[in-house]
């Protein structure tokens, strides 16, 4: 916990955190049953996800299996924070019904803590991306936009797939292409979120890790190598949101107009670390 706190605004604090990973996964070591150690190695892989620009998803992977097995602990049920950063972790996995699920259940132990605006603001993600998706209904616009993207050349290294035939999670090997049709604005500071379309006219959520906003424009054909498909279905206070989901966490998983992005698109700085230590 020293070490977290110290790493803020290090030179250095990259290598801080995973040093507080190391001293926290040794404590584990100690008592494996102890909730409150197995909760700062979550904290502590939480912040490392932060700490190197919020692209590294194997960290939220770790973050949250060590939460898990810190509510194991029947002492760590009571403790809102864990509840808030589990579901911190689940929001940046896009697993929405578990962030907005452990949200509220953070709220309940603690209203201090804000938890229902976290809510507000992934709801508020969901009705704009729904609303930019149900507007795509013109199907002369589509066409036009897409006519160009099944002639587009392709490395022989990969196959070329529509959205509709990935499958749920990497699909090694293949590469989609899409035409951008919008960003979408929202109040958290990664991913980045599109709205595009592929050459069969199907509509689709592209969220970006790891790559400055600037890099990917409306209008720009963007070819997906090795992307991470998901399919949103999630319900919440009897609203039904349903989409076709797709992330890319490195730079060399995009080419923007058939070109590669250059080494300054890429974003491996600190951004602020939200979870609650």
């Amino acid at each position: 916990m020293l070490e977290r706190r110290i790493a803020q605004g290090a030179e250095d604090q990259v290598k801080i955190v995973d040093d507080s990973i190391k001293h926290a996964k040794e404590a584990i070591t100690l008592d494996v049953k102890d909730g409150n150690s197995w909760y700062n190695l979550g904290n502590a892989c939480l912040t490392s996800f932060f700490f190197t620009g919020a692209w590294d998803h194997a960290k939220l992977q770790q973050s949250l299996k060590a939460y898990q097995h810190a509510e194991k602990d029947e002492r760590m049920q009571s403790k809102p924070d864990l509840y808030y950063n589990c579901a911190i972790v689940n929001k940046y996995l896009e697993n929405y019904e578990r962030a907005v699920s452990g949200f509220e259940a953070a709220a309940l132990r603690d209203p201090g803590l804000n938890a229902m605006e976290e809510v507000e603001k992934i709801v508020h993600l969901l009705e704009k991306i729904e609303s930019l998706l149900r507007g795509q209904t013109k199907v002369k616009r589509l066409a036009s936009m897409t006519s160009s993207l099944a002639s587009v050349s392709l490395n022989p290294s990969y196959r070329r797939k529509t959205i509709d035939h990935l499958l749920e999670g990497l699909n090694k090997g293949v590469a989609v292409i899409g035409r951008v049709l919008f960003f979408v604005k929202h109040e958290n500071v990664a991913p980045f979120y599109y709205i595009l379309c592929d050459s069969s006219q199907i509509c689709y959520v592209l969220s970006v890790y790891g790559i400055h906003n600037e890099a990917i424009k409306e209008g720009d054909q963007v070819t997906l190598l090795e992307p991470s498909y998901h399919y949103v279905d999630f319900s919440w206070k009897g609203k039904l949101y349903q989409f076709r989901s797709v992330r890319v966490d490195f730079l060399e998983q995009v080419l923007v107009n058939g070109r590669t992005l250059s080494p300054q698109h890429s974003v491996r700085t600190s951004i602020y670390a939200q979870n609650k230590t």
